[in-house]
């Protein structure tokens, strides 16, 4: 029986706020659900977070770190070694997901409909525009919550990229640019759990309209044809068990106006209090405290 927990929080990626935000958050609700609550803000040294892991002596590990180290099998490969279950994907499957080009591949092999595009180092930047026509969007292969990504519509947006640097890291995918709207899938344990539309203030959806309250929402009522919304949480499906995952997940797609496409998969969803998986929670009728309880009840020792 689980009765103790290990919050992991914080960690050294860009996304450490975004991190914090959501750690503390479910560190609030886990204490109103009767659980003993430790809070790890874990740093980029081993023998720190493997010495406070030992002392909390947790009977479950719930992991809320975002980006490099927290989701892309890092830690997950720590917390196979320290053998107590742990919430989402395991080290093999949150490598795959957290390089988007790597699970774009896979995905696409299992049927799943994709965003036309291509993979190139960073130095080759400056060539891209012989191979695809405006608009296109700029992404860093291994990246989240936004940061990194550049929409450009036409000549101007080109030339205002080329002047920024880019410090993304080497691998980066260029795609065309989905005219349409942003909606995510909330897949648990395999089956979708929801499905909402999100609407934002900037022309597209940034780090801005994600984070800052007021400049995005939420609907889990819409308007789309029900075969177009059956596709894509089948793909939902189909990607979450091509990619291996476990637990929770988050699956993100652009839709045209009469077919949706995959953009990517994120195993360590957010729980802050404007994050996408707990609406959607809440609109399948489920409180932020039942959510948390049934992931923690579903986690397995990963193997």
């Amino acid at each position: 029986m689980v009765k103790k927990i290990a919050v992991l929080l914080g960690g050294w990626s860009s996304e450490r706020e975004i991190s914090l935000m959501s750690g503390k958050k479910v560190v609030v609700m886990l204490r109103k659900l009767g659980y003993e609550v430790t809070e790890i803000d874990v740093k980029k040294d081993l023998r720190y977070l493997t010495d406070e892991l030992y002392r909390a002596n947790p009977d479950y590990i719930f992991n809320a770190l975002h980006g490099f180290g927290g989701e892309d099998g890092v830690i997950q490969g720590v917390l196979d070694v320290f053998g107590k279950p742990y919430n989402c994907s395991g080290t093999l499957s949150s490598a795959i997901c957290f390089d988007k080009a790597i699970c774009k591949q896979i995905v696409k092999s299992a049927g799943v409909r994709t965003v036309d595009g291509f993979t190139v180092n960073s130095t080759e930047l400056a060539a891209i525009t012989n191979r695809i026509e405006y608009p296109f969007v700029i992404k860093p292969a291994s990246n989240g919550s936004s940061i990194g990504v550049f929409t450009i519509f036409d000549e101007p947006d080109w030339h205002k990229f080329c002047d920024t640097p880019w410090t993304f890291g080497r691998k980066v995918i260029v795609e065309k640019y989905i005219e349409g709207r942003e909606f995510t899938v909330c897949v648990i344990n395999g089956k979708v759990l929801g499905t909402i539309e999100i609407t934002f203030k900037n022309k597209t959806y940034d780090y801005e309209c994600k984070y800052e309250p007021g400049a995005s929402a939420h609907a889990s009522v819409f308007d789309m044809d029900r075969e177009a919304l059956q596709e894509m949480c089948n793909m939902s499906e189909m990607a979450y068990k091509a990619c291996e995952c476990a637990g929770i997940v988050r699956v993100d797609f652009r839709f045209d106006g009469k077919q949706a496409y995959f953009l990517e998969i994120n195993t360590q969803p957010g729980m802050t209090e404007l994050s996408l998986v707990p609406d959607i929670a809440k609109f399948a009728g489920q409180s932020f405290e039942e959510l948390l309880q049934e992931i923690i009840e579903t986690s397995q020792v990963q193997d």
